[in-house]
């Protein structure tokens, strides 16, 4: 295999759905949290717009491929899961 793309970490904030249906009263509905998500994967590229990230890769080919946008990002940790060499 080809060398590999850097690791990164991304911990970013996502966009969801709170309720399924109806849900709480609209003073209820007032209280509310943004979900923080952490995200790990191959960084196969980075601009001003966002970062791509993907989970699995092979020499020709990605899986699971996430694009987060650089408004969302919290911080990217790089390089925190480099191959360490073992001594024997």
């Amino acid at each position: 295999m080809k060398s590999l793309p850097q690791i990164v970490k991304v911990v970013w904030e996502d966009a969801c759905h709170d309720t399924l249906g109806w849900g709480d009263s609209p003073e209820k509905a007032k209280d509310f949290q943004v979900p923080l998500v952490v995200s790990i994967g191959f960084l196969l590229g980075e601009t001003k717009q966002g970062v791509k990230i993907c989970q699995s890769l092979t020499d020709d080919a990605i899986a699971q491929s996430l694009v987060i946008p650089r408004k969302m990002i919290q911080s990217i940790e790089r390089g925190a899961w480099r191959e360490k060499k073992v001594r024997r």
